[in-house]
This record gives structure tokens, C-alpha cells and sequence, in this order.
């Protein structure tokens, strides 16, 4: 083969696996989308109710209260995390699941960053960022649950 024209051939492997990859998922079903919507505010209640507390002492400036907010977070994340993962999700709520996780995968890193740091503005800044970054795959699986529930 000639020098250069292997891209090509690369570009025809990746799109085949790109098509082979993606199959498609069977519809959920509204109930068990549903108890899963419920499961997962259950599940991350602990973690909301913390990051609650992470937003007033972070306007305030106060990394101590920061600190405290983001190590409860942190916890809380990690036990949502482990339930969420162990959750033996239908098939079609395999997606939302996914979502859930990626949303909880930016979370757990960056709040155990945040809390071997200073707790200083421009940390405070950057775990926002991420969080809003991890926020958006939530929504998005969210979204799709909320429309898999009003089906009917």
C-alpha cells in the first residue's frame, strides 16, 4: 500500500464500527421509567441536599463551609454512584442510566479535587464548571426518562 492512502481505509473501519456499535434500544416501559425517575431522586437526595448547602457558603466565601459542603457531596456522590451502578436497569433505561452515571462520573472527581485544595474562589469556579458540565448529561437522561414515563 502506498504511503498516505491508509486513511481512507481508516476512515471506512472507524464509520463500520461507528454502525456495528449503536444498537437500538427496545422502548421503556412508563412504569418502570417511572421507579427509576424515583430511584435515582432517592438515590442522590443526600447529594442535592449537600450541594445545597456548597452554593450559599461558596457566595459567602467561605471555604470552610465549602470544604465541609464538598466532602459531604463527595460521599453522598459516591453512595448515589454505587446504587446507581448496582440498579439492574432494562433495557431501555440503559441510556438514561448511562447519562445518570457520566452526570455522577464528573461529579466524584471533581469534588475530590476540590476538597484536597483550599477551597479558594478559583476552585470554587472551577468545581462549578464541572458540575454544570456534569449537569448537562443528567438533564439530557432525565429528559429522556420523563419521556419514556408519559408514554402510554
Amino acid at each position: 500500500m502506498k504511503k498516505g492512502t491508509s486513511w481512507p481505509l481508516a476512515l471506512v473501519l472507524l464509520i463500520a464500527i461507528s454502525v456495528c456499535g449503536r444498537r437500538s434500544t427496545a422502548p421503556a416501559d412508563s412504569r418502570a421509567a417511572r421507579a427509576f425517575l424515583a430511584f435515582l431522586t432517592q438515590s442522590e437526595a443526600a447529594f442535592e441536599r449537600a450541594l445545597g448547602d456548597f452554593g450559599p457558603a461558596s457566595a459567602r466565601a467561605d471555604a470552610s463551609g465549602c470544604l465541609n459542603a464538598a466532602r459531604r457531596a463527595l460521599e453522598a456522590a459516591q453512595t448515589a454512584r454505587d446504587r446507581i451502578e448496582a440498579y439492574a436497569a432494562p433495557e431501555g433505561l440503559v441510556p438514561a442510566r448511562r447519562e445518570e452515571l457520566t452526570f455522577l462520573n464528573h461529579v466524584v472527581p471533581g469534588l475530590q479535587a476540590f476538597v484536597q485544595g483550599a477551597g479558594g474562589r478559583a476552585e470554587i469556579d472551577k468545581l462549578r464548571l464541572i458540575l454544570a458540565r456534569g449537569r448537562t448529561h443528567q438533564k439530557r437522561g432525565r429528559a429522556w426518562l420523563w419521556e419514556a414515563a408519559a408514554r402510554e
